[in-house]
């Protein structure tokens, strides 16, 4: 047995009962030798696996700080870590406080920042404004007990990084600066969709060197694929109106039998148009129970303005093997890090942007 084979064998005793694909192997294989590495792996392959091991690959378990873009997920993270009794926290974007699971009630509290301390967890997430802006954040990973604890960076859905760097969240286009920060460690970026180009492009901009790049066909044969003509544009939302209709009167007559739906939109105009449509043509079908409170929906909308409370009912809604939701109305914010297999349909009212996205969409299920 090789020395990895070895400490792998001891990871995975933290983790329970698992059994690692050829690729999760290669990547930790790559940051066990202290390689950078970019990770291009379908939805539901188990990327998040690979960082949950990553403390565990050192004689004693040390930290991993992983960088994602959506505090729902991020949550969502801490809840299944909690159950695997793996030690975790996310930092607040303001980097003043932050969220980690009560071993009391198993619920997410919130603490702040003057009590924490980096060697209490195992992983620790953050937004990209937190470590690339955040001044207070920012001199805490430069001392020396940061420096000595953290064991790797991850990057997820680092696809964003070259999408929304230049404008809409210009911190990812910062991340290259944590290379520097941290110069001894390995960094991992890890996506379930990014062309050869894209990859040199996060190469470059993320500063990795002795890169080792693993990839898995991201094609799925269980996924079929059709397409329909909808209404011609009059009175500018009504183009949508046979589409919606049809998923709302499947939905009306089936109800907890309805296939669990995706429906993305183009906008959020467009998304509250075929909200308000569902919302009135449902009535009180649209609770389960009947008390018409947010939770009791049988349908819900998904947006990156949305409360983080509402975001993280749905998305651990999505994950349970039989959602109350049925039908989710959402834009691309919805795409990212989501692992759902009651998801069984995919609508897209209007194509994606890119084929990057159209890959990232079709396979949350």
């Amino acid at each position: 047995m090789s020395e990895f084979e070895d400490v792998m064998k001891k990871a995975v005793t933290f983790y329970g009962d698992i059994k690692l694909k050829k690729e999760q192997l290669e990547v930790l294989e790559a940051v066990y030798e202290g390689r950078d590495c970019v990770a291009v792996l379908p939805t539901g392959f188990g990327k998040s696996v690979i960082f949950h091991l990553i403390p565990y690959l050192t004689p004693q378990p040390k930290t991993v700080i992983v960088v994602a873009p959506i505090t729902a997920l991020m949550e969502d993270q801490l809840q299944s870590l909690s159950e695997k009794e793996i030690s975790a926290c996310s930092i607040s974007m303001d980097g003043t406080f932050y969220n980690t699971v009560s071993q009391e009630d198993g619920c997410i509290k919130t603490v702040s920042m003057n009590h924490f301390d980096i060697a209490d967890f195992r992983l620790v997430y953050a937004h990209p404004e937190t470590v690339t802006t955040n001044s207070r954040i920012r001199k805490l990973l430069l001392t020396k007990r940061f420096q000595e604890i953290v064991c790797c960076i991850v990057i997820d859905e680092v696809h964003m990084v070259s999408e929304w760097g230049d404008s809409f969240r210009p911190s990812f286009s910062k991340l290259g600066e944590l290379t520097a920060i941290f110069t001894r460690i390995p960094h991992l970026a890890l996506t379930a969709t990014a062309t050869p180009k894209c990859v040199e492009q996060l190469c470059e901009i993320l500063q990795l060197r002795n890169v080792k790049l693993v990839f898995s066909n991201p094609d799925r044969p269980n996924i079929y694929y059709e397409v329909k003509t909808r209404l011609p544009n009059i009175k500018k939302y009504d183009k949508y109106d046979d589409l919606i209709m049809l998923l709302c009167t499947e939905l009306k007559s089936l109800k907890s039998n309805f296939p669990v739906t995706i429906c993305y939109m183009d906008s959020l105009e467009s998304l509250a148009y075929c909200y308000l449509f569902a919302e009135e043509f449902l009535g009180e079908v649209a609770y389960d129970p009947k008390e018409q409170i947010p939770e009791n929906r049988i349908f819900a909308m998904f947006h990156k303005d949305y409360t983080n409370k509402m975001k993280t009912h749905i998305i651990t809604e999505l994950r349970k093997p039989e959602p109350k939701i049925r039908l989710v109305l959402a834009t691309v914010a919805l795409g990212m890090g989501l692992n759902a297999p009651a998801v069984t349909h995919i609508v897209h009212f209007r194509p994606p942007t890119s084929l990057e996205k159209y890959m990232q969409e079709i396979t949350v299920g």
